[in-house]
């Protein structure tokens, strides 16, 4: 009974049926301290459960702590704001209300009305406070603990460290049992001149433990304390923050000590990364107790990615532990525990960690760097052909490969960068990275040069080989998609497994690419026809099914680009009907991949089923929350990458390249009618995928880095050559 409790959330809880909850959060701490430090009871919790890395992304860049216990409240991605953090001016005193006695009080939490509007603009249908609405309805006890002002008397006249009051209150932000007052400080050598004083914080988790089938939420606050004194003094706070990850641990232990292993649940988890350090880590994640075995990582439907959880989760667990279905407007899922892949998880999650931060870190510079370079390549292409074309000359065959070769090396690249997935760069550093991608190009473009003798030869076995990389990696995992230049970042928390938009954008270009240049190597026969419908076929099995890319912005963009671009390669000519055809398999499709989701388990579904069963809940608002959220990040993207500078010039290549001088397209129509089908469709892709996807201008941008170096291709072919 004890182990279903754990799987399932179907009836509201009893106490005779469930265990108790502790969540206890450790604000700003990382896998790297604890593999640094070894705290002896976090790491007997490490031992004896189940381990994972967390993910503290909400909605901006940067988690606050309103923004994460808000989040933790509310089971879906929410904002805190700048007024939360305390208790509402008059509410305090109501402790005749409270189910446990003093230290405990009934208290509002202060900020609720800016994050509730945050909530309703956000996108989310997030509603503040649902986990302690739900614990309400379901007749189930949630209690806050903790205090975590920065001095004493605090700074602020109701305190600006009260933070798990966002976690426990309900929909109006009351917290019924609340022990956040200034008697859990005394005044001493941390931070600020106060630290918590244990024995009162454990006296008050032991009286909301008193109460079978409750919850109780644990946050030390001395953490917190010292990780903005790291913001003021620096390395000078080192001494500060071990001092609060010991006292941490040492609350973890006694608690450890306050429960039953086998029928109570302890959450640990880091709610944000260290405010002191420039750059956003992941966190901690711990589960001990039924359900989580000693040994074995978690994982959600969240991120369908052994290892790795969110915050949104954190609120879906609670409630499914408890036996307490879970409300709609919860759109995280439950942590649940599977099979490691190692036993040194600690060191795993640490490395995952480092390499997370460090490709987050390069990520931008290395997309720039791409863009960069292909912009002087186009240009010097450009000019270089004005300058033959005007002196009526024919162009030397040096000139013609090094300018083949050169572009190439750009379509290689996002190869490059994905083969590079199975190295820990992280260990390499920046140069030694940046040198092994530009070295797997260089040897990539080698290889084919050296094995094929004509230019589109090895353009096709370049796209060819970077569609079947792509397609066996989802097959197996999407390994090289996480924490990849051309990938997804775990920080980022967009996407923890299947096709993300960017890898997306390569496997349509390149499927489009080497369909139309079979199509063409083999002069449309049937059999190069028959191939190019099989390859369009697995690329959007590849990109939709939810047990592999799960995209369903990119199946949009893929059946009716694929579809028209097939037919061009057959020879046909499009018409109305060939259209409607197309938005008929569209639908076709979609509701295909969302009847296999939903039939998936519930740990198992992507943000497809998600999305229908959000519909079924909210109705349309749940599509038009997630069109407009998508509008907002498609504008956030266009204005803050890149790629979006890298769209005019290589348009305008693109454009020259097939247009001039007068009459080129009809010459290039009549040589090679095939690759004008694969162009139309790239242009589908393009143009469909920026409206269809939330990263907007880069998947025309990766598109343009396929077909920009084809247009140079044919364009030289058209030119005069050298005697000899």
């Amino acid at each position: 009974m004890i182990g279903l409790c754990s799987l399932l959330a179907v009836a509201p809880a009893r106490a005779d049926t469930c265990g108790r909850v502790v969540l206890v959060t450790l604000p700003g701490v990382t896998w790297s301290q604890l593999a640094r430090y070894r705290p002896p009871n976090l790491m007997r919790a490490v031992h004896d459960g189940a381990v994972g890395s967390m993910s503290v992304r909400t909605i901006e860049p940067v988690t606050t702590y309103a923004d994460a216990f808000a989040t933790i409240g509310a089971g879906a991605r929410a904002q805190g704001g700048v007024t939360a953090g305390g208790v509402a001016f008059g509410s305090w005193g109501e402790s005749t209300s409270s189910s446990l006695p003093p230290p405990f009080a009934t208290v509002h939490a202060a900020g609720v009305p800016e994050i509730q509007a945050l909530a309703r603009s956000a996108g989310y249908g997030a509603q503040p406070g649902a986990l302690g609405a739900a614990l309400e309805r379901s007749h189930v006890q949630i209690a806050a603990v903790g205090n975590g002002d920065a001095g004493r008397p605090p700074p602020v006249p109701a305190g600006f460290g009260r933070w798990s009051l966002l976690a426990a209150m309900d929909a109006g932000g009351r917290v019924t049992d609340a022990a956040v007052g200034p008697d859990l400080l005394r005044r001493g050598s941390g931070s600020f001149g106060v630290s918590s004083n244990g024995a009162r914080q454990l006296a008050a988790v032991d009286a909301s433990l008193a109460t079978p089938c409750s919850v109780t939420v644990v946050d030390e606050g001395d953490l917190e304390r010292a990780d903005l004194d790291s913001l003021l003094k620096g390395d000078r706070a080192v001494p500060a923050r071990r001092s609060a990850l010991a006292a941490g641990d040492a609350l973890v232990g006694r608690i450890r000590g306050s429960l039953d292993v086998h029928h109570d649940l302890l959450m640990i988890l880091t709610p944000t990364s260290p405010r002191y350090l420039p750059e956003t880590h992941l966190g901690v994640a711990i589960a001990v107790g039924p359900g989580f075995p000693a040994g074995t990582s978690l994982e959600s439907a969240s991120t369908r990615r052994p290892g790795f959880v969110t915050l949104p989760d954190v609120a879906p667990t609670v409630l499914s532990f408890l036996h307490v279905a879970q409300p709609s407007v919860m759109n995280g899922r439950r942590w649940y525990a599977t099979k490691a892949g190692t036993t040194d998880r600690v060191q795993a999650a640490t490395a995952a960690d480092a390499e997370a931060v460090f490709v987050d870190h390069l990520q931008p510079r290395v997309n720039t760097g791409f863009v960069a370079f292909q912009v002087a390549v186009y240009l010097m292409a450009l000019l270089l052909i004005i300058r033959r074309e005007n002196k009526a000359t024919p162009g030397s065959d040096a000139f013609r490969r090094y300018l083949e070769i050169v572009v190439l090396l750009v379509v290689g690249f996002p190869l490059a960068t994905y083969l590079a997935g199975g190295v820990e760069t992280h260990q390499l550093g920046v140069w030694s990275t940046v040198a092994l991608l530009v070295a797997i190009d260089i040897l990539l473009v080698a290889a084919v040069t050296l094995l094929l003798r004509t230019p589109l030869d090895r353009l096709l076995a370049l796209t060819a080989v970077t569609t079947f990389v792509l397609v066996i990696d989802l097959a197996f995992g999407g390994r090289l998609q996480l924490s990849s230049f051309f990938g997804y970042s775990p920080i980022v928390a967009g996407r923890f497994a299947g096709l993300g938009n960017i890898g997306f954008a390569v496997l349509a270009s390149s499927s489009v690419l080497t369909g139309a240049l079979v199509v063409h190597r083999w002069n449309g026969s049937r059999a190069a026809l028959a191939f190019a419908a099989a390859l369009f076929v697995i690329t959007i099995i590849a990109d939709g099914a939810p047990s592999l890319g799960s995209d369903v912005g990119g199946v949009i963009t893929l059946v009716p680009s694929l579809l028209v671009t097939w037919i061009l390669l057959a020879g046909k000519r499009p018409t109305v009907k060939l259209f409607l055809v197309a938005a008929l398999s569209l639908a076709v499709a979609v509701a295909i991949f969302l009847v296999l989701d939903l039939a998936r388990p519930a740990s198992s579904q992507t943000h497809l089923a998600r999305l229908f069963e959000e519909f079924r809940a909210r109705g349309s608002s749940a599509l038009t929350d997630t069109i407009a959220r998508k509008a907002r990040a498609n504008l956030q993207v266009f204005q803050s990458t890149a790629w979006t500078l890298f769209v005019p010039p290589a348009l305008a290549a693109f454009g020259w390249l097939l247009l001039r001088p007068k009459g080129r397209w009809a010459v290039l129509v009549d040589t090679y009618p095939r690759l004008r089908a694969g162009l139309i469709g790239a242009l589908l892709i393009g143009v469909i995928g920026f409206a269809a996807n939330d990263s907007g201008i880069v998947i025309p941008a990766v598109v343009l880095s396929f077909f920009v170096p084809l247009a140079v291709l044919l364009h030289l072919s058209l030119m005069p050559t050298s005697a000899g």
